[in-house]
């Protein structure tokens, strides 16, 4: 078995929207969280943001352009992130190596 830790924020009135040191940054109602590649990335729903964590340098970091309302859930699948866009009601796409976000969409409906 081993270790949980915190890798960044304090508690629940503890908030902000900064990146850098994990132990100093902080988040704001963060709710989606997926593992890939070496980083966290984590949907920050109350900043609107989408961050990365990198365990291994315990750093935070803003993760391409802030086009969201309320992110919630994430995942990775085929080099992209999908992000459910809550206030947007949208499934957003972000291509992990250029950036660019597009709209999830399924034809015929």
């Amino acid at each position: 078995a081993g270790n949980v830790t915190t890798l960044s924020g304090k508690g629940l009135f503890e908030f902000d929207d900064s990146e850098g040191d994990a132990s100093k940054a902080r988040l704001q109602h963060p709710l989606g969280v997926h593992y890939f590649d070496g980083l966290l990335y984590v949907a920050d729903t109350f900043n609107n943001r989408i961050k990365t964590i990198d365990p291994k340098s315990a750093e935070v970091k803003f993760f391409g352009p802030a086009q969201f309302d309320e992110p919630g859930g994430l995942w990775v699948a085929g080099g992209k992130l999908y992000i459910a866009d809550t206030n947007h009601h949208a499934i957003k796409v972000m291509d992990l190596k250029t950036r660019t976000i597009s709209i999830f969409e399924i034809k015929g409906l």
